[in-house]
C-alpha cells in the first residue's frame, strides 16, 4: 500500500494496479468526498477501470448533502465496483437506497456494488471481477 490521506476521520489510500482503499469512520460529508475525489481521478487517469474497497466498521453512513451530491453527480463515484466491508444492516440499507434513489431517477451507477464480512474476502472478490472485466475486454 502506498501513501495515505485523511480526510475528516477518513482515510483513503491507492493500491496500483485500481483499487481505491477508503476507510470510514463516522459519517462521510461531502466536503471530504469532493476532496477525495480529486485524487481518486488523478489516480483513474491512464486506467481501463479502478475498484472501491470501503472498510466501513466504523462509518455511519453518508451525509444527505454527500448522498445527493452522488445522485447528482455519479461521476464522484467512478468505480467499476464497490465493495463495502464490514457494514452494519443501517449501512446496506443507506447504500442500497441509495442506488435505487439513483436508478429511478435515471442515474444509475455504473459499477456493481456488494457487502462482504471482511477485507480479504472483499480482495479476492475484486480480483475474480476484475478478471471477468478483463476478459470481456478482451474479448471484445
Amino acid at each position: 500500500m502506498g501513501a495515505e490521506w485523511t480526510y475528516g476521520a477518513h482515510t483513503l489510500s491507492f493500491e496500483e494496479p485500481d483499487i481505491v482503499r477508503l476507510t470510514l469512520v463516522g459519517e462521510l460529508s461531502e466536503k471530504d468526498m469532493r476532496e477525495m475525489i480529486v485524487g481518486v481521478r488523478a489516480f483513474h487517469e491512464g486506467k481501463p477501470a479502478i475498484y472501491l474497497l470501503a472498510d466501513v466498521r466504523h462509518g455511519t453512513g453518508f451525509s444527505a448533502e454527500a448522498r445527493k451530491a452522488v445522485s447528482d453527480d455519479p461521476s464522484l463515484a467512478p468505480y467499476a465496483a464497490t465493495v463495502f466491508c464490514g457494514a452494519s444492516f443501517a449501512m446496506k440499507t443507506i447504500a442500497n437506497m441509495m442506488m435505487r434513489a439513483m436508478a429511478l431517477l435515471g442515474r444509475a451507477a455504473t459499477g456493481e456494488m456488494v457487502f462482504l464480512d471482511t477485507e480479504d474476502a472483499g480482495r479476492a472478490w475484486l480480483a475474480n471481477h476484475r478478471a471477468r472485466a478483463e476478459a470481456a475486454r478482451k474479448a471484445t
